[in-house]
């Protein structure tokens, strides 16, 4: 049996609510920042105006490597 991989890190860019307390659409999770920070300049030349944010989401093979990780 192998050993479990460590977590990985994926990246998503969001539009969020005027006042920013909440995302309005989730475009996706990418392997790198910049990838998803692409995406967020592919909605400024679109003209999008909403604030934007890149989540970063640790993506873990089970609750207790996520325990283990807390």
């Amino acid at each position: 049996m192998s050993a479990p991989r460590e977590p990985r890190l994926l990246y998503e860019p969001v539009l969020l609510r005027d006042d920013e307390e909440g995302i309005v659409y989730q475009a996706g999770a990418f392997s790198t920042e910049a990838e998803a920070q692409k995406v967020i300049d592919i909605w400024r030349a679109e003209g999008r105006r909403e604030p934007t944010a890149i989540n970063l989401v640790t993506v873990y093979e089970s609750a207790e490597q996520w325990e283990a990780d807390r």
